[in-house]
């Protein structure tokens, strides 16, 4: 990433109490349950990741949903500023220790030897990602590190002030969750969705190299984007009346407009709940940069042409304005509108 005038512009240094401030300012109580949504469901994921690169307008703003696959799409959209947004308070505490590994590791072997408290044996100068993941799964967990990385997750955190009190005692609890299972790492911990190793193997829809630790470009883009506190996660329903306008209003007043949104398949759960006309009114909101990109799931089967054979689930990338016309026009009122023939170009 190399947008140094418009991070100046935005106005806070890195690792300071701005840092949470924004969050606080921006976040909305937490609702609905719990959760242990630790890592994506969605195999298809990387797939439109070379598109993003191509289309993404560079500089403007990132806003997705959900756990670490975010990582993988800031990467590839060149983004000067990236929020997560989650209902769960959960999603935050995950996203920051995320954020104190990207702190603390150079390069993608050091990440995850952090992460998965793994010590691999050796390896290429820069790995492919079988070459990495493979390594990785043949190594065994580490108690003792697990321990040494939580002290340094807490002091690299402490200071930026985002927690409270009670919430440690979780964030341990996150970190043993996720460096537990290692690659074999599943959503739920269910066999029907993607390993953690599948997911870093897996390439965009051109056969290329896509997830965040499959090159270590992608991850460079990354870990400097979180040194510099341009990734912020926020506890937010995009239907909800309290963070999301918050937040458009926030982006207006600094002439920050976004260029990606990415919903993973909040919306198919929207349109259930009768709650896609506030979604929509809050997408509404937002400054939109020319050309910017909506990013959709589907975790059904369904037959689409971008869908890649074998694959569970299919990801696609479209045009925001076009999509917020097809809904105001009330052509967007089931889930496979979402992926039909209108909802693309």
């Amino acid at each position: 990433m190399n947008h140094p005038g418009r991070l100046q512009e935005i106005g806070f240094p890195g690792r300071d109490a701005t840092f949470a401030e924004v969050i606080r300012t921006l976040s909305e109580p937490e609702q609905g349950p719990h959760g242990d949504n630790f890592l994506t469901n969605e195999d298809s994921f990387p797939r439109p990741c070379g598109e993003l690169g191509r289309r993404a307008a560079p500089g403007g703003v990132y806003l997705g949903v959900g756990p670490d696959q975010n990582f993988t799409y800031v990467a590839h959209c060149d983004p000067s500023l990236a929020f997560v947004l989650d209902y769960r308070r959960r999603n935050l505490r995950l996203h920051l220790l995320h954020k104190a590994l990207f702190m603390l590791s150079d390069d993608r072997v050091s990440y995850l030897t952090r992460l998965t408290c793994r010590r691999p044996g050796p390896m290429a100068a820069d790995p492919t990602a079988d070459q990495l993941v493979g390594a990785f799964e043949a190594s065994p967990f580490d108690e003792p590190l697990l321990g040494r990385t939580r002290a340094e997750v807490t002091a690299l955190l402490r200071p930026l002030g985002v927690l409270g009190e009670r919430e440690w005692d979780d964030l341990a609890t996150i970190q043993a969750r996720v460096a537990g299972p290692g690659m074999g790492a599943r959503f739920l911990a269910l066999p029907i969705y993607p390993t953690f190793g599948e997911l870093i193997r897996t390439p965009d829809r051109d056969g290329r190299p896509a997830h965040l630790l499959a090159t270590e470009e992608a991850y460079r883009a990354v870990r400097d984007a979180q040194r510099l506190d341009r990734v912020l996660p926020l506890v937010a329903d995009l239907a909800g009346d309290g963070a999301l306008p918050r937040l458009a209003e926030w982006l207006r007043e600094r002439g920050l407009p976004v260029s990606v949104l990415y919903v993973s398949d909040v919306e198919f759960f929207l349109l259930r709940a009768g709650r896609f006309d506030a979604y929509l009114a809050n997408l509404e909101r937002l400054p939109r940069a020319e050309g910017a990109l909506i990013v959709r799931t589907s975790t059904r089967e369904i037959d689409h042409p971008e869908r890649v054979l074998g694959d569970s689930s299919t990801t696609i990338a479209r045009p925001l304005s076009r999509f917020l016309d097809e809904a105001r026009a009330g052509r967007i009122r089931t889930p496979d509108d979402l992926f039909g023939a209108e909802s693309g170009g």
